[in-house]
């Protein structure tokens, strides 16, 4: 993010998202979302209802995955810290996984020769009212029991902001970006724990970043790790050229084609330029970029959750 930008981007943090489908290069009329929920959206259930405070063990045990489908392997859940209820009979295990805390969305019990998971993670914009919420992850659950799914929220090291550094002092004003990469290393521990504590597909993640998220996916998660952890990308409100040199070989383009990046925010976002630039940068090394412009919208003030999901289901 351009440092000049960072007071007026400080000044939205309360602004919410929640997310419809992009068109390449389309412009779509929509008028900007009522109750919007911290960085993640509209949601009609914000609290996050009662919590277990034993630890529990999460997730599903599943038979290996079919040959045509690679996946991890991995069984037994995540150690939880708590249980959150989100609902409808459904439970969250909150688990630390190094620096970094992860929201699952347990899955419906699989039966026998399951197929294995599809992982969609969020990032979270800075102050992570839709994590700490689980505003998210409830907005995530259709996707997930349609697709056969596995929700993750993964909350930044610093319990704030993907883009600033592990270290960031979230009630400070540095803008102390993450420039040596250590929320990517972080992130990477943490994804590898799922794949042991759950069988998950490693044919591509499904990325929701809003704001901040879809800034670290943009200038760091993609060309450092994108190459090991592909996927589809869901950016809302956000995104950034970044400067970074490439951890894998981008000039590959069947690596290429396995990140098409879908961009979706509003024409009066104040990180409009930012946006457009990563745009054009992401276009010009060949990747795959879709983008979706709403009139009249401001930074996030949009269904951004709904957005992310059709995404996601439009790339199963």
């Amino acid at each position: 993010m351009s440092l000049s930008r960072f007071p007026m981007f400080c000044a939205v943090l309360s602004i919410a998202l929640a997310c419809g489908l992009g068109c390449s290069s389309s412009t779509t009329t929509a008028t900007p979302g009522a109750a919007l929920d911290g960085d993640g959206g509209a949601s009609p259930n914000a609290s996050d209802g009662s919590v277990m405070t034993s630890p529990v063990e999460g997730g599903q045990a599943v038979d290996a995955a079919p040959a045509t489908i690679p996946s991890s392997g991995g069984h037994g859940g995540l150690a939880c810290t708590r249980s959150d209820d989100l609902g409808g009979g459904r439970m969250s295990c909150v688990a630390k996984v190094g620096s970094v805390e992860l929201k699952v969305a347990l899955p419906k019990a699989a039966g026998a020769n399951a197929p294995p998971l599809r992982l969609g993670l969020y990032l979270h914009g800075d102050g992570a009212a839709a994590h700490k919420s689980n505003g998210v992850l409830k907005a995530m659950l259709p996707w997930a029991d349609a697709h056969n799914g596995l929700a993750v929220s993964a909350l930044a090291p610093n319990g704030c902001a993907w883009w600033l550094t592990p270290m960031h002092d979230c009630a400070g004003t540095a803008t102390d970006a993450d420039v040596a990469g250590d929320n990517a290393a972080a992130l990477v521990i943490a994804l590898d724990a799922l794949r042991k504590a759950f069988d998950i597909r490693t044919d591509g993640v499904r990325y929701y970043g809003s704001s901040g998220g879809s800034i670290f996916l943009t200038n760091e998660w993609l060309p450092l790790q994108a190459g090991t952890y592909p996927g589809v990308f869901a950016l809302m409100c956000g995104g950034e050229t970044t400067t970074r040199t490439y951890a894998w070989d981008a000039s590959d383009a069947t690596l290429r084609a396995k990140n098409p990046l879908w961009f979706t925010y509003g024409d009066q976002d104040f990180l409009a330029p930012d946006i457009t630039s990563a745009i054009a940068s992401y276009k010009a090394k060949g990747f795959a970029v879709t983008q979706k412009v709403i009139a009249g919208a401001t930074h996030c003030a949009f269904d951004a959750h709904g957005e992310a999901m059709t995404i996601w289901s439009a790339n199963p």
